[in-house]
């Protein structure tokens, strides 16, 4: 099952904090390179999963339409 947007900003912000927690100057004077690879993989994660959803839906819609189809020229 898909995660949830306000799912991946909760998994980002609580990695973000534990991370900041970890070390104090973490987002000084700004975001770290650590910081900025944490965000960018899981925006790459994010977009994966969309996609990969994305293509579960279009294969369903296609099987279902078949379905229908098929029903249509046997009635």
């Amino acid at each position: 099952m898909a995660r949830t947007p306000e799912e991946w900003g909760a998994l980002l912000g609580s990695t973000l904090a534990k991370m900041q927690a970890s070390d104090p100057r973490f987002m000084l004077p700004a975001m770290s390179p650590d910081c900025c690879r944490i965000i960018t993989e899981t925006i790459a994660v994010i977009a994966a999963e969309a996609r990969s959803q994305g293509y579960d839906d279009a294969l369903l819609g296609l099987q279902q339409g078949k379905m229908a189809g098929r029903s249509r020229l046997h009635a």
